[in-house]
């Protein structure tokens, strides 16, 4: 079983690598759009288009008739994933056997505030504010002019990204990870991910801020692990 990861903004997918101590039997692979990881000296992405095409062309390398697959994407990850589940639909691509997701509304509920065009001292300061960074980050000049533009062309393509209604539901069972303190998500709307799948839909909700799953990786690799356990001959813990 592969679990197939995409990026937050500004990060490497290579961050789900240190889940491999919880996920034994299961091949966690990082998909990474240019500008980060090994690819960090390639071009960014400015628009959600490109980065598909991008993505899209290496998950056809990974995925085949041979062995089941899962897709895992936190944040922009979420985005990622929907609108690649779409394209892969309309070409007949098998579809995942389980995607997990969390930190990111519903596809169709607009981000409210718009940051990536903010000053370097306002924009860090929003950063911070979402949890999961270290001032002592910011205060590296080598690492803030590596890093804040990724940001800030990573935020700016979620910011602006622009739903159009999709015809047919994704047949696709989802766990969805959530935290009701993260400010860059919402209660109200967090459930309605349900709408765009015909499979099942789990809620399981954490407390922290925008980067909760880090603070509870062995209980979220548990239901990842439990969850692909029904699904493929993966003995649970």
């Amino acid at each position: 079983m592969k679990l197939i990861c995409f990026p937050y903004a500004g990060a490497s997918s290579s961050v789900f690598l240190k889940w491999r101590k919880y996920l034994d039997g299961i091949k966690i692979i990082p998909v990474d759009p240019p500008g980060r990881g090994k690819r960090l000296r390639e071009p960014l992405c400015s628009k959600i288009e490109e980065m598909l095409d991008d993505i899209k062309k290496q998950i056809l390398s990974l995925i085949d008739n041979e062995e089941e697959y899962s897709f895992y994407g936190h944040s922009m990850g979420c985005l990622l994933i929907f609108d690649l589940l779409h394209e892969m639909q309309k070409m007949n691509l098998p579809m995942p056997v389980h995607v997990f997701l969390s930190g990111k509304n519903p596809p169709n509920v607009a981000v409210k505030t718009s940051i990536h065009q903010l000053d370097d001292a306002k924009f860090m300061e929003k950063l911070l504010e979402m949890g999961g960074m270290d001032t002592r980050f910011f205060e590296n000049p080598t690492l803030s002019k590596i890093f804040l533009p990724v940001l800030r062309k990573d935020l700016g393509i979620v910011e602006k990204y622009q739903y159009k209604d999709k015809k047919q539901k994704l047949p696709i069972d989802v766990t969805m990870f959530f935290s009701p303190q993260d400010s860059w998500t919402d209660s109200k709307h967090i459930n309605k991910w349900a709408d765009f799948i015909s499979g099942s839909f789990d809620l399981y909700h954490f407390n922290g801020d925008h980067f909760f799953i880090f603070n509870y990786e062995e209980k979220i690799t548990g239901i990842i692990r439990e969850t692909l356990s029904n699904k493929n001959n993966i003995i649970p813990y």
